[in-house]
């Protein structure tokens, strides 16, 4: 199998042109994933060449990770979280960039100096949770975030679109996810320990808001631990 495209980097990204009269060998992915079972995905291509701003988490470029596919777990992969689009994307040396085939990615890890866990929710958009989802506190209670990339058009002067970074908070109690709107909406999900929580944020100047999730993870590991001790 050849492929006839040649992959150039610039600063928005990496992008793909095609050059129809020079074909480049590449790897036979459906010869090699045997070896390999995480090239059983697709070949990721740029298609937000004009688009300025990110469509990746944390980094425009590749972070050391580990990924559960399949139930097996594979680590130091050099991966990218395209929130864009909601795809795990590797690199592996000698191979085009692969989109994971979701339907196999369980879970993955992303460093950056801390660790950050993602779980695959399932592909059914029509419930809260659904997708790779981010794992912020997890005991009794639970906190997630599910990131997206959206694209405002011609944000930048009136010509080019710009990605815009949203998130969305969620709350396991009782065995129930709940949407998490505000630090007041929060604390209302908490209330048979709410006055004891705020007083807790307010004593320990805890931020917990959308730009500060960690506030409301250390919320939660003190509900839990109230909890713990009274039963």
């Amino acid at each position: 199998m050849t492929y006839h495209f040649v992959i150039y980097s610039f600063f928005l990204g990496i992008g793909i042109i095609s050059v129809p009269d020079i074909p480049l060998p590449a790897p036979d992915l459906q010869e090699t994933n045997a070896e390999n079972p995480l090239l059983n995905g697709r070949i990721w291509r740029n298609q937000y060449t004009r688009t300025q701003g990110s469509q990746f988490l944390f980094s425009e470029g590749f972070i050391k990770g580990s990924v559960c596919f399949n139930n097996r777990w594979f680590d130091d992969l050099d991966l990218k979280y395209d929130a864009a689009n909601d795809e795990l994307i590797l690199k592996v040396e000698s191979y085009p960039l692969i989109i994971m085939n979701k339907e196999m990615v369980d879970s993955f890890r992303l460093h950056t100096g801390k660790s950050h866990t993602f779980f695959n929710a399932g592909n059914d958009t029509t419930k809260l949770l659904y997708g790779y989802v981010s794992v912020l506190y997890d005991g009794p209670t639970a906190l997630y975030a599910k990131y997206f990339r959206k694209i405002q058009p011609l944000a930048v002067d009136g010509i080019f679109d710009l990605f815009v970074e949203e998130q969305k908070l969620y709350l396991m109690k009782d065995m129930q996810v709940l949407t998490v709107s505000g630090k007041r909406k929060f604390l209302n999900l908490l209330e048979d320990r709410k006055k004891i929580i705020k007083k807790y944020l307010k004593d320990n100047n805890v931020k917990a808001d959308a730009k500060h999730p960690e506030g409301y993870a250390l919320a939660l590991g003190f509900y839990d631990r109230l909890k713990n001790d009274t039963e």
